[in-house]
């Protein structure tokens, strides 16, 4: 009985790899039929494209692979897709000011007199967007290639925000943000090394590593951390706008180790909350109660 059933399971074995082989025949000639009619070609103008060929058909593969990368190699010439940074002089920024912004020409030529004057001050702005723009982009390297773990989202784009804000506030002020905190963090003076390795994971972090991306928190700024839900920053910026002022009531302030003590804040006293908050936050019911809050 179990000899025959061998024999059964052998004839069975031999019936599929006789119905095999016409299928696997049918797939090589597909194979080669496609290798034959199709070959990478540059067209004057054109990009890399498959293009059916006739006189190349009976060369052998490897010839057919070193001309494709001989021509990939040849020099092509592209148009530039948008103007050098030196053709965007002032006088031309001024024009489009006027003539497509509605500003007037008094206007502009105010800013003209500010652009001249603060030149440094510019300089930080733009120092400061080339850090943001780096970061991120540091950021998403080290994501790609699974050295940071776990969620991050970047904020490559936006960086005049964070570079703005931070030529404006001042070291007390209270700043809250979202998920996308990275620049926002730096903005806010917090060490951009300490942020780095705070997405790593690493003891130096701004929260030794527990925190990640979306969780920054910097006592010594004032940076109140990236809250993950949407929205979820804005009442407690504006409960610390209420307790500035309550500050200001009560003849209170922050000691050096960041507890309350009983000493009035000084005079000129302009602390201020500031928030992060995107355009789908902004939608968020949370938006109202703070408007109707203040």
């Amino acid at each position: 009985h179990r000899s025959r059933h061998k024999l059964l399971r052998r004839g069975r074995s031999r019936q599929r790899n006789t119905m095999r082989f016409p299928r696997l025949a049918v797939a090589a000639a597909i194979c080669v039929a496609s290798a034959q009619a199709f070959t990478l070609s540059r067209g004057k103008g054109s990009n890399v494209a498959f293009a059916p060929i006739s006189t190349r058909a009976t060369r052998d593969v490897s010839t057919r692979m070193s001309d494709a990368v001989a021509e990939s190699e040849t020099a092509t010439e592209y148009s530039v897709m948008r103007p050098p940074i030196d053709w965007m002089t002032w006088d031309r920024v001024a024009d489009q000011l006027v003539n497509t912004f509605g500003y007037s020409h008094e206007e502009v030529a105010k800013y003209s007199l500010d652009v001249d004057e603060d030149k440094d001050r510019l300089m930080k702005i733009y120092k400061a967007m080339t850090l943001a723009r780096g970061f991120e982009n540091a950021c998403n390297q080290q994501y790609m290639q699974g050295k940071i773990r776990g969620f991050m989202h970047l904020d490559n784009g936006q960086e005049s925000i964070p570079a703005l804000v931070d030529y404006a506030i001042k070291k007390g002020d209270k700043k809250y943000s979202y998920y996308r905190e990275h620049t926002h963090a730096i903005a806010s003076g917090v060490d951009s090394g300490a942020v780095m390795a705070e997405l790593f994971m690493k003891e130096g972090g701004t929260c030794k590593g527990a925190g990640g991306s979306m969780h920054i928190f910097d006592k010594e700024t004032y940076f109140q951390g990236g809250w993950a839900l949407v929205s979820e920053q804005l009442p407690y910026a504006a409960g610390a706008a209420k307790s500035i002022l309550i500050d200001r009531e009560m003849g209170l302030s922050d000691n050096d180790k960041f507890t309350k003590e009983n000493v009035a804040p000084p005079e000129d006293d302009d602390r201020i909350s500031v928030v992060f908050i995107g355009e789908g936050g902004s939608q968020n019911g949370r938006m109202a109660e703070i408007l109707n809050a203040a």
